[in-house]
C-alpha cells in the first residue's frame, strides 16, 4: 500500500480528504456485485481543472471515486445510503 493509500484512509475515518489526493483515488468503473459496494460519503468540489461530483466509496479494501453520472445509471438496480459529506482540504 502506498503512502497517500494510507493517509487517505485515515482521513477517511474523519471525513476529510486532500485536495491533492483526489487526483489520485481511482475511479470505480465495474464491479462483480455492486451490493457489496459500500458508500464511505459524498464529494462535491471544484478544482483548477476538474469537478469531483460523486461518492468516495470502499470495495473491497481499496477506495474508489463512483461519479455522480454512474449513481444515477445504477439507480434503479441498487439504492445508494449518502449520510456523510467529505470535506476537501485545501492544501
Amino acid at each position: 500500500m502506498q503512502h497517500w493509500e494510507n493517509e487517505l484512509k485515515v482521513l477517511l475515518e474523519e471525513y476529510k480528504i486532500r485536495e491533492l489526493h483526489l487526483r489520485f483515488v481511482p475511479v470505480l468503473k465495474n464491479c462483480d456485485n455492486w451490493l457489496n459496494v459500500k458508500e464511505v460519503g459524498f464529494i462535491d468540489h471544484r478544482t483548477k481543472y476538474a469537478h469531483y461530483n460523486g461518492l468516495v466509496v470502499e470495495y473491497g479494501e481499496k477506495n474508489y471515486f463512483l461519479p455522480m453520472r454512474k449513481l444515477d445509471a445504477l439507480k434503479p438496480y441498487r439504492s445508494w445510503n449518502i449520510k456523510k459529506s467529505i470535506q476537501v482540504i485545501e492544501t
